[in-house]
């Protein structure tokens, strides 16, 4: 079974084309990563996955089901983490997940019982009445990561998860993670940061504008320091293997550097 497939999707903004005609499918209990220069399309594609943004075009189905943006109930079934993250301001930490937690329809004593879990995991505990507003950019992707997870989505979709946190967040959170794929549930990553991707992640997809497809395989033999083979080449890594497919980078001579 596929926990997400995509067919022919198209997302304009006007008269821009982000997204043209992608096709994509990612297997049940799969580490998926999703990759592609800046303006690739990789977050309107998210969006469109989730809910955020209706699509011109093409169709999309979770875990089964034909989704759109009033798809309530299967929406109750995923967890985002969108790159903007969506937290409200005015809120404390703990009103926010509790929020968050209800929204997915988790009932009280459960609600309590994972904020509490998650505040003291993510190390939230001593943020007190302090405003989202006012927490760092490390500290507000924690809170985002922790209501991203709280109704223990079936699939969780996560957008630079791990920018600007500190090394040990990022070791809880990868934990975590590893922990729901253990459990057959179906993480979705986009990231620059290619070597989370090559350690986490067991298939990538590679985009480029306007959200064309142009690489999707098993990254697997890597973790076993086995090359990846593609039109005869070798590739020992992933950074190789996305400048291969995406286009090797040129850096224009600067004089007075």
């Amino acid at each position: 079974m596929y926990a997400i497939e995509i067919r022919n999707l198209c997302k304009k903004y006007g008269k821009t084309t982000a997204v043209e005609d992608l096709s994509l499918t990612v297997p049940s209990g799969s580490f998926f990563g999703f990759l592609g220069p800046n303006g690739a399309g990789k977050s309107t594609t998210i969006g469109c996955l989730n809910g955020l943004l209706d699509p011109n075009g093409g169709s999309i189905r979770l875990l089964g089901e034909q989704f759109n943006a009033d798809a309530i109930a299967l929406k109750k079934r995923i967890g985002v983490m969108p790159e903007n993250l969506g937290l409200f301001e005015a809120l404390y930490a703990y009103e926010f997940l509790v929020f968050q937690a209800r929204m997915f329809g988790l009932d009280p004593v459960t609600s309590q019982t994972r904020v509490t879990e998650l505040m003291g995991a993510m190390e939230l505990n001593g943020t007190g009445k302090k405003p989202l507003s006012e927490f760092s950019a490390g500290m507000r992707k924690r809170v985002a990561f922790a209501a991203a997870l709280i109704a223990k989505p079936e699939i969780l979709f996560l957008d630079e998860p791990f920018e600007s946190i500190d090394p040990a967040g990022v070791a809880i959170m990868k934990q975590w993670l590893q922990r729901l794929i253990g459990q057959g549930r179906t993480v979705f990553l986009t990231t620059h940061v290619l070597e989370n991707v090559e350690r986490l992640c067991d298939r990538v997809a590679i985009i480029k504008s306007p959200g064309k497809l142009i690489w999707e395989g098993d990254i697997t033999p890597l973790s076993d320091n086995l090359p990846i083979v593609e039109n005869g080449l070798e590739f020992r890594t992933l950074e190789d293997l996305y400048l291969h497919v995406s286009g090797e980078p040129y850096a224009a001579p600067l004089d007075w550097l």
